[in-house]
């Protein structure tokens, strides 16, 4: 009752000393309300070796994992619960929300499409199946189902902000907005700014984009996003400048300093960008993304033996992250060029080839042509995202492997002779990051089409998640081809900060309609801009290893 009541003083008093498993378990529940997670995962441990049996335990300690940032546990917890009693729903849908938050779309698929068979208009499970199926591409399957919840009544903001998404991925623009509207209206949160202003920014509707940061940057707890999505948008002093103004108003979170060192990079001010690092460091040591800033910080203060240490470590527990391979080799580029060429070895791993002409096609030239009119329509923003490499363009929202259309398919499946072909090339050898994962098969991950315009281009950058990446061209201005002044051309091994010494790209290469250029994910590479209005359309995609 004293726990119920809110008494949390009086409900530890009563519980203390008592060894009973039901004690235990709510002087767990007690700690948990009171903030104290460290306490709580203490009691909840016990509890659960007191009674292994307890299905309600194992849920609660695994919500409590979940929100500690203990993925690994939080769900071995609940498939417990759910090995205990199969139709534990909070179980079921607790289960789903983490796997969802981990982009494990398929295995969250695996996991309501049980409680649906029990329980088939069940909110939660329905939600949680159709944020899945949009993760997995099927955006029109799961904007039915988000329709069909909102039909029934079920208007949360989070429901209509899912259903925008949804619409986002169909380039149903105008409606999307509307969701986006009520929903940050109603509930604002970090996803509803992100989504609602980057929406507006890649309408060209800088107005609307600038008033939702402006009213958000006042929100304490919204300030942190709207200082990234500033940095993003190219204003990094105007996102320092929101941060400090927001610490003087309110606490904000550690993450805060991860904005902020991120910012200073862009100002080049390594410096600062060190000192804010570490401030966040010495909250979050093992903060991944912070750890980045505090890498470039260094590689940029000519400090690359110092960056080692931290690039090692990481190299060690993540070997297959794309961006700690990318640090370790612009490190390695002063400090050990004989190791640095080992790697990196441009010649050998970046390579071109030309495309087969697809099935039902006369020319390559024939296909290039529907190629660009189907991608057309998937291409309806004024803008880049903000989140992206892209600097003066357009990107598509959607993964192009889920869109029903005959030429995009037939272009995805061209792509297999080369890519079996790149694998062939760079050998499966275990002493290099690349070669090491090379099974002799593989799977697209993303893919998008980007179109520049006049002084677009894509800063240096790589691709985290992926293994190989690539840029097939499908159309190129003319100032590509004639080779004026490099516009279009994609080159290789400039990281996207200045260092010390200097890292300059280390290969070009001169792009044609038709050809497509494989190389690894963690090779830093960017676009020299083009200067004319001529059309410049490229379909990139990562692959993995299967």
């Amino acid at each position: 009752m004293a726990f119920q009541q809110g008494n949390l003083a009086e409900a530890r008093r009563l519980l203390s000393g008592v060894d009973h498993v039901k004690a235990v378990h709510l002087l767990a529940l007690v700690e948990k309300r009171a903030g104290e997670q460290e306490t709580a995962a203490q009691h909840f441990e016990k509890a659960a070796r007191m009674d292994a049996r307890d299905p309600e335990i194992a849920n609660n300690r695994a919500t409590l994992a979940r929100d500690m940032g203990l993925p690994e546990l939080a769900e071995e917890e609940f498939r417990r619960a759910l090995g205990i009693n199969p139709a534990f729903q909070q179980a079921t849908t607790g289960l789903g929300r983490l796997l969802i938050d981990a982009e494990r779309w398929q295995d969250a698929l695996d996991v309501y499409a049980p409680l649906l068979g029990r329980e088939p208009g069940n909110v939660l499970a329905l939600y949680g199946l159709a944020t899945a199926k949009l993760g997995l591409g099927d955006a029109e399957e799961a904007l039915e189902i988000f329709e069909n919840l909102i039909r029934q009544g079920n208007v949360q903001p989070q429901i209509r902000f899912m259903r925008a998404r949804a619409l986002l991925e169909l380039g149903r623009i105008e409606p999307a907005l509307a969701d986006l509207k009520l929903s940050h209206a109603e509930s604002p949160s970090d996803f509803t700014v992100r989504t609602l202003a980057g929406t507006y920014w890649m309408q060209g509707d800088d107005e609307n984009f600038m008033r939702v940061l402006e009213e958000s940057a006042a929100i304490p707890q919204l300030a942190v996003t709207s200082a990234e999505v500033l940095r993003q948008s190219g204003d990094p002093r105007r996102a320092v400048e929101v941060l400090a103004a927001a610490r003087g108003r309110a606490q904000l979170p550690i993450e805060s300093w991860s904005v902020e060192a991120t910012s200073h990079i862009d100002l080049g001010d390594a410096a600062a960008a060190e000192t804010a690092s570490r401030n966040c460091l010495a909250e979050q040591p093992a903060n991944r993304l912070i750890l980045g800033s505090l890498i470039t910080s260094l590689l940029m203060q000519g400090r690359a033996a110092e960056a080692m240490e931290y690039i090692d470590r990481m190299r060690e527990e993540e070997p297959d992250r794309q961006h700690w391979i990318a640090y370790e080799a612009t490190a390695l580029r002063s400090l050990d060029p004989e190791r640095y060429r080992n790697l990196v070895d441009i010649e050998r791993y970046v390579r071109p080839y030309t495309l087969p002409v697809p099935d039902g096609f006369a020319s390559l030239e024939a296909f290039n042509d529907a190629l660009l009119e189907a991608l057309e329509p998937w291409h309806p923003y004024a803008a880049h995202p903000l989140d992206q490499s892209l600097r003066g363009g357009t990107q598509t929202t959607r993964d192009l492997t889920t869109i029903d259309d005959p030429v995009i398919k037939a272009f995805y499946g061209a792509l297999d002779v080369p890519i079996r072909q790149y694998m062939a090339d760079i050998g499966n050898a275990p002493d290099h990051p690349l070669t090491a994962r090379n099974t002799g098969n593989y799977r697209i991950t993303g893919a998008w089409s980007v179109k520049l315009r006049g002084g677009g281009r894509h800063v240096n950058h790589v691709h985290p998640e992926g293994w190989i990446s690539s840029a097939y061209y499908v159309a190129v201005p003319e100032e590509t081809t004639s080779g004026r002044g490099r516009g279009g051309w994609i080159k290789f091994g400039e990281p996207p900060f200045e260092t010390d010494p200097p890292s300059p790209p280390e290969k070009w290469i001169q792009p044609s309609a038709g050809t497509l250029v494989l190389f690894p994910s963690f090779m830093w590479h960017g676009t020299h801009p083009i200067e004319d209005d001529a059309l410049r359309v490229t379909a990139p995609f990562d692959a993995v290893p299967a």
